[in-house]
């Protein structure tokens, strides 16, 4: 789905207040959505037939892909349109149908695990259609055949800008799964259930926590930006970047100096971790902080359409994952892959904010 989606959702970020008044838009837009589809059904039936699945599962890796890719899409689009409340309103709606939906569809088809991925496919696909019909006169007017000149044709900017960031996606997608593989590999189950579990609960506090805030702000600084409003753009970031340290080091403070009563609360949610785990705490938060800060810091890179070196900025951190993982986990255990995947949060951090520090004083020094 990052792949197949990721690329014009990016693309409608960047650059939906300038291209809405093409004439072309709304055109574009559904030949780039057929496109991306078609794109993933392909690759899922690559994947099928090179790993000889199930028609069932097939079709379920399916439903799913197209489900999510739709639900983002439509959340993607509220967010260009700087309308907050319908991104919660669909992404509450998809949150109580994936309660609602796949525990009765487990006691119909049986517990298993591709129909409770079933299920939740269905969460987001159903919660897509009734926002769509709830608001296809006032938001999905393009969603209606309008066949226009073709001479504004927008999909190949999209793709050249948005490719390279759907890229960057599987990558950053891959790290936290190279982590898992390694312990599979050189550890037990028990010690990679122990650090999936830490990663997901630590990791998720900043989505809870910050990246709501990052959300937000993304198409705000991309409109300034196409408005020409440059000096208003870059002081949104820098503000931002000091509003995400300060929360980030007031989270970290309360870790560091309460480790042993947070260790107590992860513990009543996770029984089974043991105490030797209180070690990776701290630097698996580090490590989701320094993500969530290299939303902000590398806004420049995506600003100046230089997409392709965000691939460039993540290569490091993907060689540093692989590499540490392999020396260091044998020796170390989890600590090793703890410190390995703080290291390529670090890099990347460093690297991207060398560049933004970099085309900030540029941009000062034209002005």
């Amino acid at each position: 789905m990052a792949l197949g989606f990721g690329w014009l959702n990016q693309a409608q970020l960047r650059y939906y207040s300038k291209d809405k008044y093409d004439e072309s838009y709304q055109n574009d837009q559904l030949a780039s959505l057929f496109f991306s589809t078609i794109f993933c059904i392909t690759l899922i039936l690559l994947v099928a037939i090179y790993k000889s699945l199930s028609i069932f599962i097939s079709i379920i890796l399916i439903i799913t892909i197209f489900s999510i890719g739709s639900f983002n899409y439509i959340k993607t689009f509220y967010q260009a349109k700087l309308i907050p409340q319908k991104i919660i309103y669909l992404t509450s709606l998809q949150s109580i149908m994936s309660l609602i939906i796949p525990i009765p569809l487990m006691f119909i088809m049986g517990f298993k695990y591709s129909i409770l991925i079933l299920g939740i496919a269905f969460s987001f696909l159903f919660s897509t259609f009734i926002i769509i019909k709830i608001d296809k006169k006032k938001y999905f007017s393009f969603f209606k055949k309008n066949i226009v000149d073709r001479k504004n044709n927008n999909i190949v900017k999209w793709f050249k800008y948005g490719s390279p960031i759907s890229i960057w996606f599987v990558i950053g997608l891959a790290l936290p799964f190279l982590d898992r593989y390694f312990i599979n590999y050189y550890l037990e189950n028990q010690d990679l259930g122990t650090y999936s579990s830490l990663q997901e609960i630590l990791v998720r506090s900043f989505s809870f926590t910050l990246f709501p805030f990052t959300m937000a702000l993304h198409p705000r600084i991309m409109d300034l930006w196409n408005r020409s409003k440059i000096q208003q753009t870059l002081t949104l970031i820098l503000n931002s970047i000091y509003i995400i340290i300060f929360i980030g080091l007031i989270i970290l403070f309360i870790i560091w100096f309460f480790n042993d009563l947070v260790f107590i609360l992860i513990s009543k949610a996770l029984p089974e971790i043991s105490i030797q785990s209180k070690i990776i705490i701290l630097p698996l938060l580090l490590a989701g902080f320094l993500w969530q800060l290299s939303l902000l810091t590398h806004k420049m890179l995506e600003l100046k359409e230089k997409t392709t070196l965000m691939i460039v900025a993540i290569i490091p951190s993907l060689i540093i994952n692989i590499i540490g993982n392999n020396y260091f986990l044998p020796k170390f255990g989890l600590i090793g892959t703890a410190y390995t995947g703080l290291a390529s949060a670090l890099v990347y951090c460093i690297i991207t904010s060398v560049y933004f520090i970099y085309s900030f004083k540029k941009i000062q020094l034209v002005k």
